[in-house]
């Protein structure tokens, strides 16, 4: 993807952001890594999703030799160390080593600080912090999902001759998972670049979709973005914050989906809450774009001539 737009962030967003976990677990806690939840509600922090969208920029188009896109809170191997030695740099090293001590070259090359911003307390230096103009809600299952634990085997025996060890790992049969996404330049006015919104939408979407493994597996179903029209001519941008959204949609055809009988995969998704919601803000809204593969998610809206469905592949646009 080409980085090379320079244009700052001039307008205000709200949206919903949908994931699916299926047999699988969305977010491990760290007591026994069973998927978070509230008294068998589940629910996953912000954090495993923006690790999604830092992994993603790491591994696509940061350039260390060429100091570009760096990322700056992703763990780094410390020098020498393989993989499994899990031995990682601190903050300290890494900015020392790639940015020479300079925060604003950090601020300039580092599109993860300019997203989500973060606390930078350093070795010698007066510690700084920055509230990121994209933030993102803890997520909520709003798909009824269950908490099954499977047993699983080891491959060792306890002692020679004896059975196999056993164990145990829990995940959800099937979680969709809302997000509330808010994008505020007025966090700190000049530091989002439209690039930078751009890689932002592209890495959630895919490097959630990146999140493979045996129990933890996520795919991205739908991003809605609502801009809001911005009607100030200084460095700010107009904010009106609707409130959350992301229990304002329900899935449709939940029984139907979980018919092991008759199972059907494709989401079709009840947006009348929010419709009705956004209806009443419709003459401050410049445009709503709703990212959904067609052949999985089912979704109608109209509100005027705001709305745009388009399919994510469209996010590749660039590469």
């Amino acid at each position: 993807m080409a980085m090379n737009n320079e244009e700052i962030v001039k307008n205000y967003y709200q949206g919903i952001y949908l994931t699916e976990t299926v047999m699988g677990n969305p977010n491990g806690d760290f007591i026994d890594n069973s998927p978070r939840n509230f008294d068998g509600k589940v629910f996953t922090t912000d954090k495993c999703i923006k690790y999604n969208v830092r992994r993603y920029i790491h591994e696509t188009v940061e350039d260390i030799q060429g100091k570009k896109n760096i990322v700056f809170f992703y763990p780094r191997l410390s020098e020498g160390a393989k993989k499994h030695d899990a031995k990682y740099q601190t903050k300290d090293s890494i900015f020392e080593k790639i940015f020479d001590k300079d925060f604003e070259d950090l601020k300039t090359n580092s599109p993860d600080v300019r997203m989500f911003g973060g606390t930078f307390s350093f070795t010698g230096s007066d510690p700084k912090q920055i509230y990121g103009p994209i933030q993102l809600s803890y997520g909520k299952d709003i798909n009824n999902a269950q908490i099954k634990r499977l047993q699983i085997g080891a491959p060792f025996a306890t002692d020679d001759g004896k059975q196999t060890t056993t164990g145990s790992e829990a995940v959800v049969d099937d979680a969709i998972i809302s997000y509330d996404v808010t994008i505020n330049p007025n966090s700190y006015p000049g530091l989002l670049k439209e690039d930078d919104l751009e890689l932002f939408k592209k890495s959630l979407w895919y490097g959630t979709n990146l999140r493979k493994t045996t129990s933890k597996k996520t795919d991205s179903k739908m991003l809605l973005l609502i801009k809001f029209k911005n009607k100030r001519a200084d460095d700010k941008v107009t904010a009106l914050n609707i409130g959350e959204l992301k229990d304002l949609i329900l899935i449709k055809n939940e029984k139907e989906r979980k018919d092991q009988n008759n199972p059907v995969k494709k989401i079709e998704i009840n947006i009348k809450q929010l419709k009705n919601k956004l209806e009443k803000y419709e003459s401050f809204i410049e445009e709503i774009t709703i990212y959904a593969d067609s052949s999985e998610v089912g979704i109608e809206m109209e509100i005027g001539d705001k709305v745009k469905i388009m399919e994510p592949n469209v996010l590749l646009n660039g590469d």
